[in-house]
């Protein structure tokens, strides 16, 4: 079981040090938009600095907490490290629902 007192708040927290503190199966719904690892981005122009489609982009500087610029596989091994932690604490009645690429994908 969950402990009440953390219950029905934001959490802005490291993801997976908060999650590895909670029971199996104990949550129903995750609603996520990940940071995009977007200054290394190829394709939007962040990386270089022109800010792709949002030339004054705030993404430019990064996150409060990180820089938002992993090396690719270590951006891929994060977000599976995330995903297979949502998958432990899932319910089986339960669903994930992820923002990524613009586009919402749910699970």
């Amino acid at each position: 079981m969950i402990d009440p007192d953390i219950l029905d708040q934001v959490h802005n927290v490291d993801c997976l040090s908060f999650m590895s503190t909670l029971p199996d199966e104990s949550i129903d719904l995750f609603v996520t938009s990940p940071p995009y690892n977007i200054k290394n981005s190829t394709g939007n122009g962040l990386k270089d600095g022109r800010g792709g489609k949002w030339s004054r982009a705030a993404l430019i500087n990064g996150y409060d907490v990180t820089d938002d610029n992993l090396p690719y596989p270590q951006y891929v091994q994060w977000q599976r490290d995330v995903l297979a932690e949502m998958m432990r604490l899932l319910s089986p009645a339960g669903a994930i629902s992820t923002t990524t690429n613009g586009e919402c994908k749910a699970a």
